[in-house]
């Protein structure tokens, strides 16, 4: 019985989760490359490593690329003349809008490229923080280019099912919207938390001892690869902007409550508060 073959471009957190999840299932071959040559000698305790990028690509039912965002549309072109007639190529980056509009120009792709955003990922990096259920009962987004064949879609769904996840099928650019609210935004003020505690704590060393788990939950996030979300913030600049000046408009207002010192509002703001995160 023929395996399929996945052939798996960066084999970091994402990849590497990937890769482990692939082989824990059965049914595929598992190939990966990474550019650098000491993050090739890390991914191979992972998987296989092929001897170039096109030997990785070349004869694969499955290609995920798993680069930063800035980094998709030239991975895809260095890839494209080496795929096979039925390739499905994914990506796992954290945008879509702007990669589906440059992706829908490259020539040898039509219908092809299936853009992916798994919501899963920890604040370390690398093959060594792989984890074989990294995707199980996480959302995976499958974002398909306008035109996209709907057994192309069908694919990359099937796919991600198979490693445990749920599928959610959304236009690209619905998806930016969305993840900039409850990704990019949260990520912004986790650092920008952090930025005021450096402030503070260049004033009061003893303020470290102040430091519990509230504060400790609410920054981990802050710990995120730098450039890639440079990259986010470069690309999904629009839709993070709208979430910013809704929330600077909140903040005001919570400034103006907070010197109106009244009790009952309180109790109403934080009550709401709760019940929507225990509903989550």
């Amino acid at each position: 019985m023929k395996r399929t073959k996945v052939a798996i471009i960066g084999v970091g957190l994402l990849g590497g989760s990937l890769a482990l999840a692939l082989k824990g299932k059965g049914g595929y071959r598992v190939v990966g490359w990474n550019h650098r040559a000491s993050s090739r000698r890390r991914a191979a305790k992972i998987a296989p490593v092929a001897a170039s990028l096109e030997d990785a690509v070349r004869g694969a039912d499955l290609v995920v690329l798993c680069t930063h965002s800035n980094a998709v549309l030239a991975m895809l072109r260095e890839i494209t003349p080496h795929l096979g007639p039925r390739t499905l190529v994914m990506d796992v980056s954290s945008l879509k809008g702007a990669l589906a509009r440059e992706a829908a120009r490259l020539p040898g792709l039509e219908g092809r490229f299936v853009p992916c955003h798994p919501m899963a990922g920890k604040e370390t990096s690398g093959p060594e923080a792989s984890d074989r259920d990294l995707y199980r009962g996480h959302y995976v987004f499958v974002t398909p280019l306008r035109g996209t064949p709907p057994r192309n879609t069908a694919r990359a769904a099937a796919f991600w099912k198979a490693v445990g996840a749920k599928v959610l099928s959304w236009t690209p650019d619905k998806h930016d919207k969305r993840v900039a609210v409850t990704s990019h935004l949260p990520h912004l003020l986790a650092c920008v938390m952090m930025e005021r505690f450096a402030l503070a704590a260049a004033r009061d060393k003893m303020i470290r001892a102040a430091v519990g788990t509230g504060f400790r939950d609410f920054t981990r996030i802050a710990a995120g690869h730098p450039a890639m979300w440079a990259d986010i913030l470069t690309l999904n600049d629009k839709e993070i902007g709208r979430a910013l000046t809704g929330f600077r408009r909140r903040l005001q207002r919570l400034e103006r409550d907070v010197r109106a010192r009244k009790r009952g509002k309180w109790l109403s703001f934080f009550g709401k508060a709760r019940a929507l995160r225990q509903s989550l």
